[in-house]
């Protein structure tokens, strides 16, 4: 018998299966055993698996979230990165508003360097709300 065959009695058969009674369980299973040659085991594993989805689920594309910092806000956090002395986002989520206050102190010796002209406050208030996540 072939393996399509056999799919189309096991789905047939398993519409059945889960609507009746313990007694007509045990009727379809010895069925599935005369007709296929299945164990009863394997009959009843196969009708437990018969309307289960094989392969991957079709991609729905999906829209891109939006991005919530903006590239001044990259370019700027790169460089309170350096200054802070490349530490991980845990620990520099943690001296982010005093590294952002010191450089905003030193502004006029360059502690920005070229992310100078990117800083603003909205900047500074990004900076401060992001997660060690992120920053990582």
């Amino acid at each position: 018998m072939s393996l399509s065959a056999r799919r189309e009695i096991t789905k047939k058969e398993a519409g059945e299966y889960f609507r009746t009674s313990k007694k007509a369980k045990g009727e379809i299973l010895d069925r599935l055993v005369i007709e296929i040659g299945w164990s009863r085991s394997n009959a009843r594993r196969q009708l437990g698996k018969a309307f289960k989805r094989r392969g991957p689920a079709r991609v729905v594309p999906r829209k891109p979230r939006p991005p919530t910092y903006g590239y001044d806000t990259v370019k700027v956090l790169q460089q309170v990165w350096v200054v802070a002395g490349q530490p991980c986002g845990k620990y520099l989520a943690a001296v982010m508003g005093a590294t952002l206050s010191n450089m905003e102190a030193h502004i006029g010796s360059g502690a920005f360097g070229r992310a100078r002209s990117r800083y603003s406050p909205q900047v500074h208030t990004q900076l401060l709300a992001m997660s060690v996540a992120t920053i990582d």
